[in-house]
């Protein structure tokens, strides 16, 4: 299958590149890493496309309080752009979109993915991804803040934290059901994990604990119903992840 993936050189889209070639599928790599000329979403194109994954997007929930702007103009506006594109053309699209949907009216970044589901045709499906972690994610996530040694704080938020390898099996499980889908999904492990317990389990004591900013949702653990419904079930604990990971060290 001839798929595009944009964001592929991202933290999930690389990890999802990586899959989709072990399976022999054709992936057409959009991202401005690969061509500068891909910055600019006008220049995106279907061709012989089958299937298209839209990952590229600002993801930062403090930062979109800074420049709301520019999270519009990326998440919103080149998003639907590539709907329009895709329905048109008729091909179905997977798009990212966050848990911050739930309570999107906290932060410019959940606005953005609120707007992307309202925006969206038939044929297009919304990931709304919990907290993705594993290698490659950015350096100022909680979990890779653990294992550089830069973590500063801990918070009392509930989180429900994802690997990577479970996001990728998430997303080729619900290509082959492109017939069927709905409009959107959680992805996430369905668990709630204190932040502060998983800091103090890593090993940080006497970190100071804090309530966490207002801009971001208390609680984030997904409703993976529809998911176990099809059959999938995530294979790796956060737990266990940062004990092996510490066995490791």
């Amino acid at each position: 299958m001839n798929i595009i993936v944009t964001g592929a050189k991202g933290f999930i889209g690389s990890h999802l590149v990586k899959a989709l070639k072990q399976k022999k599928h054709n992936v057409i790599e959009w991202d401005s890493k690969n061509d500068s000329k891909r910055k600019n979403v006008k220049n995106f194109y279907v061709d012989d496309a089958e299937y298209v994954i839209h990952l590229a997007a600002y993801a930062n929930v403090r930062k979109s309080l800074e420049d709301p702007q520019s999270y519009w103009r990326n998440n919103v506006e080149n998003t639907k752009y590539i709907q329009d594109i895709c329905n048109v053309s008729d091909i179905p699209l997977l798009y990212a979109s966050s848990s911050c949907i739930h309570q999107w009216w906290l932060s410019p970044y959940g606005t953005t993915k609120k707007v992307n589901e309202i925006t969206a045709h038939a044929k297009q499906t919304a990931l709304r991804f919990t907290t993705v972690y594993g290698e490659g994610a950015r350096d100022n996530m909680f979990m890779s803040k653990i294992f550089n040694h830069s973590l500063e704080y801990a918070t009392t938020h509930l989180r429900d934290f994802i690997h990577i390898s479970d996001v990728v099996s998430a997303i080729l499980l619900l290509m082959r059901h492109t017939s069927i889908l709905k409009p959107a999904y959680d992805i996430g492990t369905g668990v709630n994990n204190p932040v502060n317990e998983l800091a103090e389990l890593a090993g940080y004591d006497n970190l100071p604990v804090l309530t966490g900013d207002a801009c971001e949702a208390k609680d984030n653990t997904a409703n993976i119903t529809d998911l176990k419904d099809m059959g999938w079930e995530p294979k790796v604990s956060v737990d266990q992840y940062i004990i092996n990971k510490i066995i490791a060290y």
